[in-house]
């Protein structure tokens, strides 16, 4: 009995070892943001819809080859007998070929299409990966100011005992550092909310154990006027609209094109089986007499090629709107990064430091050490929040830029 207990302690004891072992990584999959950005280029499903509808436009080419089905008909020219015929009404050919021009530029849209998909989710990417580092850096702080409120309680404990203070500013104490548990336990559920957004993002859904690294600092912003492109060639949505373009004046083409008169060849034997071959084919035309038809699916393609110069006005119109915002946020940002950077921090330092000392040597009291420790926190969280905002500036104008 000793000895199947002993075995048992031992197999337990190894499995306990195994699963601690393999818990870091099973809890914990760091990815750096590059390795993100792949990974949702590649196994994001919108990413994958876009494939697919580029797929399905290349499939529809060899379709631009759209013959009629031909007609089997049965005649008796000689009053006899019937003689089987067969009909075919063929395009002339440059039909076919502007509809083949057609469905390649639609190939080309959808891969533009899946351009502004991409550059969409590395913008939605960016934002995610810069509210983690965010996130990380406020629970850091967070924890920081509760090291501090730990001794502070202790402090005023001591101060208790020996009826400095009241039991009421114990009790404020206790109350002041539980909110800040409170608040930490909040930014954490912020933490594991935005760890499943990037795991969709990146194609791993409900995957919680993704984690952001490197520093958070500003990001490179080096290219702050689009001087040299004021139209935002770079941007997908600007191809996208361009092709979109291109598209409508190929369809408008083809419907000029489809005005034509079509070829109509057969076959059918009028006389007796002596007759020559020659005289047994037939050769005709289907004449567009309904004007009417052709000409208002021509105004119709036309209008189309209209509106989609109009897309492309419209389109630069809202991007320059967005830059020039995003712009504006930039420099607010960067002037308040600034400030935290060269005076506000250390300020906060000073804060905490002379709150501390003064506390404990008597010179201030409980509700000046809170009111010193909570404003230099502040500050701290103040610089996050700007840094943070700085760099959701960047990622707005890159993405603006089509980078």
């Amino acid at each position: 009995m000793n000895k199947h207990l002993s075995l048992t302690g031992a197999a337990v004891a190894l499995l306990l070892t195994q699963l601690t072992n393999a818990q870091p990584g099973q809890s914990r999959r760091v990815i750096t943001l590059q390795q993100a950005l792949d990974l949702a280029q590649e196994n994001n499903p919108q990413v994958n819809v876009a494939n697919l509808r580029i797929d399905k436009q290349r499939a529809l080419i060899p379709g631009a080859l759209s013959l009629s089905g031909p007609e089997l008909i049965f005649e008796a020219p000689t009053t006899t007998r019937f003689q089987p015929g067969i009909l075919l009404p063929v395009s002339l050919p440059t039909v076919y070929k502007n509809q083949r021009v057609v469905q390649e530029q639609q190939v080309k849209l959808s891969q533009r299409e899946k351009a502004v998909t991409t550059n969409t989710i590395r913008y939605n990417v960016r934002t995610t990966y810069n509210n983690l580092l965010y996130l990380r850096e406020s629970i850091n702080n967070y924890r920081r100011q509760d090291s501090l409120l730990r001794v502070f309680t202790q402090v005023t404990e001591v101060r208790q005992r020996v009826g400095q203070i009241s039991r009421i500013e114990v009790l404020n104490a206790r109350s002041q550092q539980q909110e800040l548990q409170y608040q930490l336990d909040q930014t954490r559920a912020q933490v594991r909310s935005n760890r499943i957004q990037l795991g969709l993002l990146i194609g791993t859904p409900n995957d919680t154990s993704l984690r952001a690294t490197g520093p958070f600092q500003k990001m490179r912003f080096t290219d702050p006027f689009l001087t040299t492109d004021s139209t935002f060639i770079r941007n997908p949505q600007t191809d996208y609209y361009k092709q979109n373009q291109v598209l409508n004046e190929a369809a408008l083409v083809l419907e000029r094109k489809r005005r034509l008169p079509n070829i109509i060849v057969g076959y059918l034997n009028q006389g007796g089986p002596e007759s020559p071959m020659l005289y047994r084919f037939r050769f005709g035309l289907s004449l567009p007499v309904w004007g009417w038809v052709a000409s208002s699916r021509i105004n119709a393609a036309k209008t189309d090629v209209e509106i989609a110069k109009s897309q492309i006005k419209l389109n630069n119109y809202e991007l320059q709107g967005d830059y020039d915002k995003g712009y504006a946020d930039l420099l607010q940002y960067t002037e308040a990064v600034d400030y935290y950077e060269t005076i506000g921090l250390r300020q906060a330092d000073e804060i905490v430091k002379a709150a501390g000392d003064g506390y404990r040597l008597g010179s201030i009291g409980y509700y000046d050490y809170l009111l010193n420790v909570q404003q230099a926190f502040k500050i701290r969280f103040g610089y996050l929040e700007a840094l943070r905002n700085y760099n959701q500036a960047v990622v707005t104008l890159n993405y603006l830029k089509g980078e």
